[in-house]
C-alpha cells in the first residue's frame, strides 16, 4: 500500500519555538495578523508591528523570516533559519509523505530553490543545511 501523497495539503507556519499554526493556502499573512492579535510574542516588537501595519506582502514574508518563522505552502519551505525544534516538527508533518517526493526550499532573499527528498529531510539531524545554498 503507498503512502499518502498529502504534501500539497500542508499550508501554514512553522513558529519559532517549533509550534505548528495551520492555515489555508494564501491566507499565510492574515494568519500572521491573527497570530499578532492573540499576542504571539516574536510579533509585537515595535519593527514587527511597523512592518505589519505597512501590509508590503515582500517585506512582512523577509521580516518574519528574519525573526525565525517558517512558511510552508504549495510543497515548499519558505524561510531564512530553522531550529532543531522545528526541524522535528516538519518531520513530523512530513511523516506520511511519499519519502521520495521532493520539497522545494526557497533559500532566502536569494530566489534561489533546492529540491531535496522527503526521505533526505527525514534524516536530518542539522537543520542549519536546509536553508545553506
Amino acid at each position: 500500500m503507498s503512502q499518502p501523497e498529502r504534501l500539497n495539503e500542508i499550508s501554514g507556519w512553522i513558529l519559532p519555538c517549533g509550534k505548528w499554526y495551520d492555515t489555508e493556502e494564501w491566507w499565510h499573512i492574515n494568519a500572521l495578523y491573527d497570530l499578532r492579535d492573540s499576542g504571539l510574542n516574536e510579533l509585537q516588537n515595535l519593527s514587527t508591528l511597523n512592518i505589519l501595519s505597512g501590509g508590503d506582502e515582500a517585506q512582512i514574508r523577509d521580516h518574519v523570516a528574519s525573526l525565525g518563522f517558517i512558511k510552508i505552502s504549495r510543497n515548499q519551505l519558505d524561510g531564512v533559519q530553522m531550529s532543531r525544534q522545528q526541524l522535528s516538527t516538519l518531520q513530523s508533518l512530513l511523516l506520511l509523505c511519499d519519502p521520495e517526493q521532493e520539497v522545494g526550499i526557497l533559500i532566502g532573499n536569494t530566489g534561489i530553490i533546492k529540491n531535496i527528498n522527503i526521505s533526505r529531510i527525514m534524516k536530518l539531524k542539522n537543520p542549519v543545511l536546509l536553508f545553506e545554498i
